[in-house]
Parts: C-alpha cells; sequence; structure tokens
C-alpha cells in the first residue's frame, strides 16, 4: 500500500512538473524569420577594436554582413533606456559606476573599452539597425530595479520600430509585463543552470529558473538556453515534447557552431565569423 502511495506522488509530482513547464500554443510560425539568420551577440563586436560590444559601430557591422543582433537594454536614473550589458561599468569603461544610478546623458560620457564609441540609448540602436535584419532584445534589470519602467520604456520604443524583433529575459516578471501588455510582442525566457552561475539567489529561486518552471504563466514563444547545458532536463522537454522555438548562447567557435545547428533552430554567436 505504501509503494502505491509513493507511486501516487510521483505521478502527480511528475504531472505537475509537467504543467509548470507548459508554454501553452507558442508563435512558432513567427519565429521563422530569426531561423533565416545568424544572431550577432551584442553586435558584430570586438573589444579590441573601434566596434565593442552592444556599439552602433558593431550593430552596422553586423547588419552589413546580414547578421541578425542581439543586444541588452536597461533603464538609466531618469527612465531611459540604454544600450548596456553590466550593471556597472567597471569591465567596458573602467569606471566604478552603476549603470542604473547614472543619467543616459552621464553614461554617454564614457567612452566603450579602448575604442571612441559612446554608451548607446535604445533609440540610438533602432536608429541604426533601421530595421535590416531581425533583433532580439534581452532587458536586463539589477535585484530591486524598476522592471515595470523598464518594459514601458522599451515597449514604447519598440511600437514604433519599423522591425523584425523580439523580447527575452532571465526574469519571468518581464516576460509576464509583456505578456499582459504587449501580447502580441513575440517574447522568450533566457535560463541557464543557475546552480553552476555566481547568482545572489536562494536556492529554491536557482531552482524554479534553472528548470523553467515559470512558463505556465508566461507563456513564451521560445527558449533560449545557455549552450553550456544544453542536455538539460527542462530544456529538452521544452523544445522536444513542446516543441518550442530553441535558442542556443552563445556559440563561440566552429566548432561548436557546426554542432549547434542540429541542437538549436536559433544560434547566437559571439568572437568569431560563422
Amino acid at each position: 500500500m505504501i509503494l502505491i502511495y509513493i507511486l501516487i506522488l510521483l505521478s502527480a509530482a511528475a504531472c505537475l512538473y509537467l504543467f509548470l513547464l507548459y508554454p501553452g500554443k507558442t508563435r512558432k510560425e513567427r519565429m521563422l524569420v530569426f531561423q533565416q539568420y545568424r544572431i550577432a551577440h551584442r553586435g558584430l563586436h570586438d573589444n579590441t577594436t573601434s566596434a565593442p560590444e552592444n556599439s552602433l559601430s558593431a550593430f552596422k557591422k553586423a547588419a552589413d554582413a546580414g547578421y541578425g543582433i542581439e543586444l541588452d537594454v536597461q533603464l538609466t536614473r531618469d527612465k531611459d533606456v540604454v544600450v548596456f550589458h553590466d550593471f556597472d561599468l567597471i569591465r567596458a569603461c573602467g569606471a566604478d559606476v552603476k549603470t542604473a544610478d547614472s543619467s543616459l546623458a552621464m553614461l554617454q560620457t564614457h567612452r566603450l573599452f579602448s575604442s571612441d564609441e559612446q554608451i548607446p540609448s535604445f533609440a540610438e540602436a533602432l536608429s541604426q539597425i533601421r530595421g535590416q535584419v531581425p533583433v532580439i532584445v534581452e532587458l536586463k534589470s539589477a535585484p530591486g530595479s524598476d522592471h515595470h519602467a523598464l518594459c514601458e520604456k522599451t515597449a514604447g520604443y519598440l511600437d514604433s520600430y519599423d522591425g523584425v524583433f523580439c523580447i527575452e529575459s532571465f526574469n519571468p516578471m518581464i516576460v509576464l509585463w509583456f505578456k499582459q501588455n504587449r501580447p502580441e510582442f513575440l517574447r522568450g525566457i533566457l535560463s541557464t543552470n543557475f546552480f553552476k552561475e555566481p547568482v545572489p539567489l536562494s536556492w529554491s529561486e536557482k531552482f524554479v529558473l534553472t528548470n523553467c518552471l515559470t512558463n505556465f504563466f508566461t507563456r513564451p514563444d521560445f527558449l533560449a538556453y545557455d549552450i553550456r547545458y544544453r542536455n538539460q532536463l527542462s530544456s529538452r522537454i521544452c523544445t522536444r515534447l513542446y516543441r518550442m522555438v530553441s535558442v542556443g548562447w552563445t556559440v563561440t567557435n566552429e566548432e561548436e557552431f557546426a554542432k549547434a545547428g542540429s541542437w538549436y533552430d536559433v544560434v547566437i554567436f559571439d568572437s568569431f565569423l560563422p
């Protein structure tokens, strides 16, 4: 009898797990355009040249070469949207400044790496790309930041953008915001194995995010997963059982790229030319 109870509990747990993972009906046909492009991570960049990551020059180079573009956006202190990856300027600009604590004008006084490129606003980046290639916009929110304002401002720029784009985020609350407020926008959830990353999350938060257990209410159109953990169970269930569009990030060499085409529908690359 105890064995029967155990089997019932295990079956119930498995059903709950599958329910939480279920993304609903995804808009796979609208993602097909992204599958026609190789996506340049933070633009076609080299941080030792005049076209560093997330710069207007890197976006121009990517578009001119026919690559799609992935870029990062954050909210500034004066509630504008800036294209920048890190939560501080130490690595990219050599300044001990928090991105969210600075106005857009203050951020643009700094230069990216060893180049003459300034940190671009999201409006400037969209004007540079001009709909020439698809764009994947990653929304980044530091702990305690106003993700609602970030979503509203980002959506406002995208409302008038004449080009193909989708949004993605590690933060399921951002993905949920777009589901509720811009349901027509393609949206994706970003994930990795958070147990192997130095992030300030509790065990339960790492478990939920690693296993994509917010799909049941965020209803993402695609899953963008860290290629280092491509065999993670939840990722495989999402893409194999539920047939979600799979995006692999980030491929960094020819050997990985040769294999990635059979692993993912969309591939984001960095540090080499595929």
